[in-house]
């Protein structure tokens, strides 16, 4: 069973991953996310948590866990710019 958590972590990466490159590099964000007013900043988030859900694997994971603790606060900045990516990328409400 884990395996095929493991395996769907790293092709929702994957797609994560090229879906963060095409904004970033286009500005286009997907047409269900109305509520995305900085594409490029969407991108930034899909490239962080793509990354991230990529280096889940086990093989890529054991390989972050060896290089100490330093590549483990580097997964967890990468989450934390991803929120902040995501944060700043959605539109704001405009008062009445």
């Amino acid at each position: 069973m884990s395996r095929v958590v493991d395996y769907t972590a790293f092709a929702a990466g994957c797609v994560l991953i090229l879906a963060g490159c095409v904004s970033v590099l286009s500005g286009w964000a997907p047409s269900w996310l109305r509520h995305v007013d900085r594409p490029r900043l969407f991108g930034a988030w899909a490239l962080c948590l793509g990354v991230f859900c990529v280096t889940q694997l086990p093989a890529l994971r054991s390989g972050v866990t060896r290089l100490g603790s330093a590549a483990i606060d580097a997964r967890v900045a990468l989450l934390l710019v991803s929120a902040a990516a995501l944060l700043l990328g959605l539109r704001r409400p405009r008062g009445q």
